[in-house]
């Protein structure tokens, strides 16, 4: 994409998080979004198909850059600490994006984003297609650190980034092919 068209939808990311400091995140409408960023709502969905997909886009580009589907991070337990801090930083936003029910809610997109990075990235550690058992626990491992993390952020982050690394990356590790298992070990 060329750099004028992510400046915009860069502007009306950050539009939409401080419309946020003064309105809830359910009544905030796209006229007040882009009248936050400077533009007009035509401009808006140029952008963006609705609400839902900017608050999509929001937690894949601000709080989860380490986890893109074409790129794998060097350290899960660093990458995935920093996502943390970010949930924790933009923690209003992630609360109230997560209660929001809907057919393109952040709780569906979050647990296929999470299922589809992580097929992909035991795939490129495994070096091969996985076979049915490492497939299977994937999947459930993804779901699981999903329901993890959403329970962590409503819960008010009773525990600290550090700790939830440890938990998930443990448990991540639980029943996988020593090759994924690695990927979880972390440096103390």
């Amino acid at each position: 994409m060329n750099q004028g068209k992510e400046s915009t939808k860069s502007e009306i990311m950050t539009a939409l998080l401080q419309e946020l400091e003064k309105t809830p995140l359910k009544k905030i409408t796209i006229q007040q979004i882009a009248a936050k960023a400077g533009i007009s709502k035509q401009t808006f969905y140029n952008h963006f198909r609705d609400k839902e997909e900017l608050i999509c886009a929001v937690y894949e580009h601000i709080i989860i850059p380490d986890f893109d589907l074409d790129a794998f991070p060097e350290s899960f337990g660093q990458s995935y600490l920093r996502t943390l801090n970010a949930m924790k930083e933009y923690g209003r936003f992630m609360r109230q994006a997560l209660l929001l029910e809907g057919q393109n809610d952040l709780k569906s997109y979050i647990t296929s984003h999470c299922e589809q990075f992580d097929l992909a990235y035991h795939t490129h550690l495994y070096e091969d297609e996985l076979p049915p058992d490492l497939r299977l626990a994937t999947i459930y491992h993804a779901n699981a650190s999903s329901a993890m993390t959403f329970s962590w952020i409503l819960g008010g982050f009773a525990s600290s980034p550090q700790d939830m690394v440890k938990l998930v990356c443990a448990m991540r590790a639980l029943g996988m092919d020593e090759k994924i298992a690695k990927a979880y070990k972390l440096d103390d």
